[in-house]
């Protein structure tokens, strides 16, 4: 978790205990410690603490829409009145016309409630309503309120990506009735985080279409009804309920004995080893399950998910945290256009490619979001260019949604209306991204930090898997990418990963978004095991600060080899790399150097002059070791005959080749006096003198002698080491080879299955086609751009006399004669692109309405239309029955001689009896349309507006309800009102009969009390 959420997550704490002595009132009575779950038995009292003096509050995001004002009562009626650790903000999306929000709620709940402003603090025990027009995030316990503004993201999902990110486990969403997909984005933000999250059934909801999205768009852990989810929050808010002990004070993760036998079962039954994952992620996501289950110790945690297998998976699936959205980090994208993809497509040949892998791709907002940029940047080229995008996850639901393609509308959060409007085309419930886009990314499910990988890569994109890993396994990720991608390759990582495990594998592009090329790395055996610990190596001089350029070569070399020598000494030496291979001669070496009797060989080593190896390996060993200038002075060189004092000196150079660093190697002849072996001793010495001249040759030549053979020996050694060294790279390019093999395998496999998916979905779709032109009773026939026909139902064989073998015929060479010209009609609305319909007759004379639809594909292009004939006799019947019921509806309206209104299912005025508006000096054109509670101010109260919704959507009747109202034209009144459910045609609202008498001055009837009864069939006793 990163310490910022940390920080604030420990500031609500400690504003809860502050802000307390602050709080008036029954809200003093919630200053209470809270804590999502609580252990099987323990005990609970108001004002326990959390271990360490803490305190917490649970932040309650509740969020509705149009219709669901019913279900937000419910909830806020169900509220405990005090000794609460809740904390709750509305956010409700209204119809306009409807009555505020804030009123309701203080109608409705126990609690406190108040509006949402500017520097207000979140405090339990109160319920805080988001103005309509605003939009509010979280400054840690503050909230921060600004105007809504037009277009771009909803109030609602502003606010539960603020409260997911500040406040982590300590957040609850609640999705209740309402129409849209407000939230859902944000729902799956607050469950990534730790937090819980409700949505109302929408089996039972007034309006389903909000939780139905939210569940969609998968961020729900639990669908209850309205009094189900009320009474888990009031569970959840009980002062007390602390964490289960092993999560808050028990043993370590990495070394609890049951932790390991939880790994070892899901490792055993989903085939993943999480013993390398971090361990306070684990913690974080095994804490969310226990609280979900209300289990308060690990050992109880391990007997439900061995008693139940299903518990296992639901596990692996929160274990797979699935945070991502589409362009997230949008200045990481505009660096990858500036940095990365000029250079990839530069000279780029047309049947090359682009290859860019994304492991972890969760539910594939990244593969798009890669795509759609890649396709930006390339505009008019991008027919021309080849791409492929591979996106892998363990999660094999992760990777059905992210092949389909389909998010909810909430993603307009993270995409503006241009790339909407381009690259996605609306669907119920949300947008799916165009056909042109997903053709480029293949899904698979893959794991990275096992499996082999994919190959010949020119981009991988990991920016959500490494923060969730332990070091060892981040070191084996990155030798993995290394070894996919292609030398010219580059890695983007997340703005909290690095590639520190590894700085001799990637150069650094750019710093600020984590954007890395691949640098050459020493040959060695791609293994899948865990990387081996990173050698200690020598200290890093300053010339390994500075980033090293590329391009430079043997020129670069070359210069400042001149510059040092011409500053320096100007005498002979050579330039070698950090195998000892000369790759430059520079002046005369031949005093010092010679070639070495054999194959020829440039090895510094073999080619140095008797009595050089000595001193020349230990200047060299010394230079790279320190990374300064070596020294050594005074060695002694036979040249022929004779013997020469040389001093070497050994300067690392800055410039670094493919192969590895360079040395320069300067030889000169020492300043010391010289002893000529070889020479006579001068006439007139004595006899001790040449004899001594006599021994130190012998001594010369024994030490000289003894020194070739150590030399004879070190180069054997030498080429032993070097024959050792060249079967290991043989074995190391057959294993390359092999891994090459194993990734072309796997991208095969993924392909395979991205195809066999594809086919699955294509035989789902014509079986689903198929069967529903069996079933529609319509004559209708689906033609090609050419009139050539593709499918029909069973009705237009009938009506056309078509047969199986019609099937890619011309319809106008099958159509009975008698029948229209159809090429004009259909010509006229692919023209159009719109619906064009025309009055036909058959050859009995029977009328038919003759309807031609184009038929767009998923690029919007029209390649076809669909033709429908619709009786026109039918539907002008069925027309003048519908005329004929509403005269006699309106006909009884107008002898009824009591005030009667009809409404719909929203409480909207159908009609009115003339009664009615004589009564009420109204006019019936002023009433149909309008909300009852918009007829005059003395209806708009929420008490008779809630009791009309009861007899709505509870099958109830309301008799005989009375209540006091001063209406504009009539002054004060006593009304009664009695209400009737008049039951609807399925999939429709059903509507509302309400009676309005005037009852000023008449004594109510003690007898028949008002208010809510059960409803009765007509004829039942």
């Amino acid at each position: 978790m990163p310490e910022h959420k940390k920080s604030r997550r420990t500031q609500l704490r400690a504003t809860a205990q502050s802000d307390a002595a602050h709080l008036p009132g029954r809200a003093a009575a919630s200053r209470r410690a809270l804590e999502p779950s609580r252990g099987a038995g323990a005990s609970s009292r108001a004002g326990e603490q959390h271990p360490g003096g803490e305190q917490r509050c649970l932040v309650v995001g509740v969020v509705a829409a149009a219709g669901g004002r019913g279900a937000v009562a419910e909830l806020l009626r169900r509220l405990p009145s005090r000794d609460t650790c809740l904390s709750l903000v509305l956010i409700y999306n209204a119809d306009p016309g409807e009555t505020p929000l804030l009123e309701l709620a203080m109608q409705s709940s126990p609690l406190p409630v108040a509006e949402l402003r500017s520097g207000t603090r979140l405090m339990p025990g109160y319920v805080q309503v988001l103005p309509p027009d605003a939009r509010a995030t979280l400054d840690g316990v503050t909230v921060e309120v600004a105007p809504r503004g037009d277009g771009g993201p909803s109030p609602a999902d502003i606010f539960l990506r603020s409260l997911a990110s500040e406040l982590g486990s300590s957040a609850v969403a609640v999705a209740l009735s309402g129409a849209g997909s407000d939230g859902a984005v944000g729902m799956k933000d607050v469950k990534a985080e730790g937090g819980v999250t409700f949505a109302e059934d929408p089996r039972t909801a007034d309006r389903p279409a909000l939780p139905r999205n939210a569940i969609a768009a998968g961020g729900v852990d639990f669908i209850l009804g309205v009094e189900e989810i009320a009474a888990e929050l009031v569970r959840m808010g009980r002062p007390g309920h602390a964490l289960a002990p092993w999560l808050t004070q028990g043993p370590s993760l990495g070394v609890d004995p049951v932790l390991g036998k939880l790994f070892r079962l899901l490792h055993a039954t989903v085939g993943v080893d999480f013993s390398h994952y971090k361990k306070n992620t684990l913690k974080r996501r095994i804490q969310r399950r226990m609280t979900l289950h209300r289990i308060g110790s690990l050992q109880e945690y391990l007997d439900q998910v061995q008693a139940h297998p299903d518990e296992i998976e639901a596990l692996y699936q929160d274990l797979l945290i699935k945070v991502t959205t589409f362009f997230r980090d949008p200045g990481a994208f505009a660096a990858l256009k500036t940095h990365v993809l000029p250079v990839l497509m530069h000279n780029r040949p047309h049947d090359s490619p682009v290859r860019v892998w994304v492991p972890g791709c969760s539910t594939g907002e990244e593969v798009y979001s890669l795509a759609i940029s890649l396709l930006e940047f390339l505009e008019a080229d991008a027919s021309d260019s080849a791409v492929q995008i591979f996106g892998t996850d363990l999660s094999e639901a992760a990777i059905e949604q992210a092949r389909a393609g389909i998010y909810v509308e909430g993603l307009s959060v993270d995409v503006s209306p241009s790339r909407l409007r381009r690259f996605f085309v609306r669907v119920q419930g949300g947008f799916q991204v165009n056909r042109s886009v997903r053709d480029l990314c293949v899904f698979s499910r893959h794991d990275a930090t096992t499996a082999p990988p994919l190959s010949k890569l020119d981009l991988i994109s990991c920016r959500n898997l490494m923060i969730y890993l332990e070091p060892s396994l981040q070191r084996r990720l990155l030798h993995t990418f290394h070894h996919a991608l292609k030398p010219t390759g580059f890695l983007l990582l997340g703005s909290s990963e690095s590639i520190s495990t590894v700085p001799d594998l990637f150069g650094i592009v750019d710093r600020t978004h984590r954007i890395f090329c691949k640098r050459a790395a020493p040959d060695a055996a791609y293994s899948l095991g865990l990387a081996a610990p990173a050698q200690p190596s020598a200290p890093a001089p300053m010339a390994e600060k500075q980033r090293y350029s590329e391009g430079l070569g043997m020129d670069a070399v070359r210069s400042e080899a001149d510059a040092i020598v011409m500053t320096h000494y100007a005498p002979a030496g050579v330039v070698v790399d950090e195998d000892m291979q000369i790759v430059q001669f520079r002046g005369k070496t031949g005093p010092y150097l010679e070639p070495a009797p054999g194959d020829a060989s440039l090895h510094l080593f073999k080619m140095a002059r008797e009595g050089l190896l000595l001193g020349l390996r230990a200047a060299i060993d010394a230079a790279m070791s320190s990374w300064t200038m070596a020294r050594k002075e005074q060695i002694k060189v036979r040249l022929g005959e004779k013997l020469r004092y040389v001093d070497i000196e050994v300067w690392p150079l800055k410039v670094r080749l493919p192969q590895g660093r360079c040395f320069l190697v300067v030889f000169s002849d020492s300043g010391a006096a010289r002893l000529d072996a070889g020479s006579d001793p001068p006439q007139g010495a004595p006899q001790k003198d040449l004899e001594i001249v006599q021994l130190r040759r012998e001594l010369v030549t024994t030490r000289e002698y003894l020194q070739s053979i150590i030399d004879e020996l070190e180069a054997t050694n030498e080429e032993l080491f070097a024959s050792n060294d060249e079967l290991h790279r043989m074995n190391d390019a057959l294993e390359a080879s092999r891994e090459e093999l194993r990734s072309a395998n796997q991208e095969l496999a993924t392909i395979n299955e991205e195809l066999h998916s594809s086919n699955v979905a294509l035989g789902f779709a014509n079986d689903d086609l198929r069967d529903l032109l069996a079933s529609v009773n319509i004559p209708m026939v689906m033609v090609d751009a050419d009139l050539r026909i593709r499918r029909f139902t069973g009705a237009a064989d009938r009506l056309l006399g078509l047969a199986a073998s019609d099937v890619g015929r011309s319809i106008l060479d099958v159509k009975p004669r008698g029948w229209a010209d159809i090429a004009p009609i259909v010509a006229e609305a692919l023209a159009t692109r719109s619906t064009v319909e025309r009055q036909v007759e058959d050859r009995d004379g029977r009328s038919y309405v003759m309807r031609v639809r184009p038929s767009p594909t998923a690029g919007n292009e029209v390649d076809g239309a669909v033709i429908c004939w619709l009786e026109g006799d039918a539907l002008r019947r069925a027309a003048r029955e519908i005329a004929g019921a509403r005269g006699r509806i309106s006909a009884v309206f107008e002898v009824l001689r009591h005030p009667f209104l009809l409404l719909d299912g929203e409480l909207r005025i159908r009609t009115a009896t003339r009664r009615y508006c004589d009564m009420f000096m109204i006019s019936l054109g002023d009433l149909e349309g309008l909300p009852i509670s918009a007829i005059d101010a003395g209806w708009n109260t929420p008490q008779i507006e809630q009791r009309l919704r009861d007899v709505l959507h509870r099958s109830a009747s309301l008799i005989d309800f009375r209540f006091e109202a001063v209406l504009a034209r009539v002054g004060r009144k006593t009304l009664s009102i009695s209400a009737f459910r008049l039951q609807a045609d399925e999939g429709e609202l059903p509507a509302l009969l309400l009676v309005v008498e005037d009852r000023t001055g008449v004594e109510k009837d003690d007898a028949a009390p008002p208010g809510l009864r059960p409803a009765r069939r007509a004829g039942a006793d």
